[in-house]
């Protein structure tokens, strides 16, 4: 799987200097599931923390994308959209799940709210972005 990402001008330019100088980039990844006891609506995030950048990206997913593999995402920023920093990585295989009532949105909208804080309170940044095809996005919003 291949995903192009968007970084603010000071992270991308703070990782485009660790890949220039061939360090490694420590990360951890994750899926989350937001899900509700009383229906079987579920939203799915993939969560990769970039360690050594204090900074952490949410990309929401298809509940039936397959994240077993390899994902390479390219990071580019305003600034320099023609030249991403590739990096790679393989999911923990963990899975956190979080419990919420609501449709998919507000499902959605809680987990990125607790994800922001608790990278908040470790020092790092969170980005939420939605990697689902529109046709699986709740577009009913105000």
């Amino acid at each position: 799987m291949k995903i192009m990402s968007w970084l603010d001008s000071e992270d991308y330019w703070y990782m485009n200097s660790l890949s220039e100088q061939n360090k490694e980039i420590n990360y951890y990844g994750y899926v989350m599931e937001v899900g509700d006891e009383e229906d079987s609506s579920k939203a799915k995030i993939m969560v990769i923390e970039l360690q050594s950048v204090k900074l952490a990206v949410g990309y929401i997913v298809s509940l039936s994308m397959d994240l077993s593999g390899q994902i390479d995402i390219g990071f580019i920023c305003q600034e320099r959209p023609d030249k991403d920093i590739p990096f790679s990585c393989k999911l923990s295989g963990e899975v956190k799940n979080l419990t919420y009532a609501g449709d998919d949105l507000q499902k959605i909208e809680y987990a990125g709210l607790a994800l922001e804080k608790f990278y908040q309170n470790k020092g790092a940044k969170f980005s939420l972005l939605d990697l689902r095809p529109k046709s699986e996005q709740n577009l009913d919003m105000p």
